[in-house]
């Protein structure tokens, strides 16, 4: 037995999560790859590369980062664009361009529970849009659900359509992902992975419905949480940012997904890329043994994506961590004792 598979079979042991999908390329090819548990405990169903997870905040990486990239090659939007140019209402939101959006240096707080006074999507974003920054942007970090719930709506109006279908026909089609989509179908019901202990709606066990509060209240759609996907489709994902964005992305649009661009201050760019959280970011989900030169994210229903361009490293780990409970402090101890085993699997022959 490896040291990933005993770490991820206490933790199932210990009720940390039901199920868990991962995966470590090297240099384009699976190293490792494991599936263990079952995603539904009341179904014997194993766990398996094409069970569906909610990604929760992996959406920020994979659909709203990337199709502001895609944005930017096609000319349509620059890191530079003011926001107000597309709330021109906003006037507290002056100063606030596109760049600090996707780097969280928009001054904006982290989170507020939208979903309790608004529920349609128009007074989910109108509420986004009356609340107050908290500091001038470019001026500090905070990681926040409400800049990247405003570049999702920025980006359905610079493509007049909806992130659902942007993520379908610029990212999933061209990339051939075929379980990786918003408000999954119907038909995938059978293998996506139950959650529960959702704040909106207490007492629910959820399959194939977002379990963050503003998304769902989004109707399942937004920029910063509301995708679900499979270990397959991600495994696809990873070996396009590794091989330097074929088919989808170019070099150097790669390169803004991977290297540090926040910029705090007179500091040098840090803890962000345009994507991805980095070194010294405390949410940089590396474990004890990954480099700090990694970059990565991770979500809030047990999931994680890493990448060390170096040595052309992508790490992928899938739970439904929120079946059991919210709470994170057990979970976090066992996602770095399996990330520590995980980084252990690159040096193997």
């Amino acid at each position: 037995m490896s040291n990933v598979e005993r770490v991820i079979q206490e933790a199932i042991e210990q009720k940390i999560f039901p199920s868990a999908v991962c995966a470590v390329l090297l240099g384009g090819r699976v190293k490792y790859q494991g599936a263990f548990g079952k995603p539904d405990p009341e179904r014997d169903d194993p766990a398996s590369p094409s069970t569906v997870y909610d990604l929760a905040s992996l959406t920020k990486p994979l659909s709203t980062a990337t199709l502001a990239l895609l944005a930017l090659e096609e000319g349509k939007l620059t890191l530079e664009t003011p926001i107000t140019r597309f709330f021109p209402d906003a006037k507290h939101l002056q100063g606030v361009l596109v760049k600090h959006l996707l780097t969280h240096t928009a001054g904006l707080p982290a989170w507020r529970a939208l979903y309790k006074n608004a529920d349609t999507r128009e007074a989910v974003l109108q509420a986004v849009l009356n609340i107050p920054r908290t500091r001038p942007p470019a001026q500090g970090y905070t990681y926040s659900d409400l800049g990247y719930i405003l570049m999702g709506a920025i980006l359905e109006q610079v493509y007049e359509g909806s992130l659902a279908e942007l993520f379908r026909a610029k990212i999933a089609e061209p990339l051939g992902l075929q379980s990786t989509a918003y408000c999954p179908p119907a038909e995938w019901r059978e293998r996506i992975a139950p959650t529960a202990h959702s704040e909106s709606r207490t007492g629910a066990r959820l399959r194939g419905e977002v379990h963050d509060e503003n998304a769902y209240a989004l109707g399942g759609v937004a920029g910063h949480a509301g995708l679900f996907g499979a270990l397959d489709d991600l495994i696809r994902f990873a070996r396009m940012i590794l091989s330097g964005g074929r088919p989808l992305l170019s070099y150097y649009a790669v390169q803004l997904f991977l290297t540090p661009q926040a910029q705090v201050g007179n500091q040098p760019p840090s803890m962000h890329t345009l994507a991805l959280f980095a070194h010294p970011n405390p949410l940089l989900p590396r474990g004890d043994l990954f480099p700090a030169r990694c970059v990565g994210h991770s979500g809030f229903t047990g999931t994680v994506l890493l990448f060390d361009p170096q040595v052309e490293m992508a790490v992928i780990l899938l739970t439904n961590h929120v079946y059991y409970t919210r709470e994170k402090d057990a979970y976090l101890d066992y996602r770095r004792r399996i990330l520590n085993a995980l980084a252990a699997q690159v040096g193997e022959v």
